[in-house]
């Protein structure tokens, strides 16, 4: 059997130790850099930062779990990117040119209504790969994909990722297994907004970026929760109150501070182990 790194039972996010960093920058030091990384000034627009990385050692769980000579194979063809926060990596119907294995931070995935009101569908962390389905053939994005909290990922361009499936069952099954997971999120969030409570949904929802940024310090305003929930603002206020009340957060000028994570995990609704448990399920078959 070839050799594969363990899975762990979670899959919260980790932040950079700056000490073991192992990403370099070609671009100069600048004074207000990123805290997960040290080495690497965070961006200052809303546009991708090629980075140059000195190993190959993903967190992303689908490159995580392949075997060492298909991990060898992905990491001649994948560049290192950070995404800052707001960048939209996909509009609806535009055709998707590249793959995104998602190594930190979180992408939303979102529903646009013609007056104006989105609703996140899917929330993507280092569980996902973005624009997977492209590798099959010629795929036009579905839904608007954008940063919503600062990420880092390993991004390839579908055509050199068509040509790997091709030539490799293993690579060929991770993909279909992210999109499988990808649309079973998907299907959950659509029963998890039209049958469970708002507030078991908010819940849900912070122990679910909790997971993937792996902190308990988020940075979240009530009108971002609101549109992301399709609540109304107030309904959001008046839920962060009586959280607040319970001891399960702090909230005070966008940040949310989890105070009691097992508090909240009790108090979302069901889908947050649903879709843990699927998240793992999955990403165990690769390579099997």
């Amino acid at each position: 059997m070839n050799p594969r790194r363990a899975l762990r039972p979670t899959f919260a996010t980790e932040p950079t130790d700056p000490q073991s960093s192992t990403y370099s920058c070609t671009a100069p030091m600048a004074a207000q850099q990123d805290t997960r990384d040290s080495h690497c000034p965070a961006p200052t627009s809303k546009e991708e930062t090629a980075v140059v990385t000195s190993a190959f050692e993903p967190k992303n769980l689908f490159l995580a779990a392949l075997p060492a000579s298909d991990l060898a194979t992905m990491g001649s063809l994948l560049s290192f990117h950070r995404l800052p926060q707001g960048l939209v990596l996909q509009e609806p119907d535009q055709r998707v040119e590249h793959a995104y294995f998602v190594e930190s931070g979180m992408i939303s995935l979102v529903a646009s209504m013609q007056d104006g009101s989105v609703i996140e569908t899917a929330t993507l962390g280092r569980e996902a790969i973005l624009g997977a389905l492209a590798a099959f053939g010629s795929h036009r994005a579905t839904a608007r994909a954008v940063v919503q909290i600062e990420a880092t990922a390993w991004r390839l361009p579908v055509t050199d990722f068509r040509t790997a499936i091709e030539q490799n069952p293993t690579l060929r099954k991770m993909a279909l297994l992210s999109s499988e997971l990808m649309l079973a999120q998907m299907q959950q969030t659509a029963a998890c907004n039209a049958l469970h409570t708002a507030e078991r949904r908010l819940c849900r929802w912070i122990v679910q970026v909790q997971d993937r940024v792996g902190e308990d310090v988020i940075h979240l305003t009530h009108d971002f929760l609101a549109q992301m929930l399709a609540v109304r603002r107030p309904t959001v206020s008046l839920i962060a109150y009586q959280l607040q009340q319970a001891g399960l957060i702090r909230y005070q000028r966008g940040r949310v501070v989890i105070l009691d994570r097992a508090g909240l995990e009790r108090s979302a609704c069901e889908c947050v182990g649903v879709l843990r448990e699927k998240t793992l399920r999955v990403v165990g078959e690769i390579g099997f």
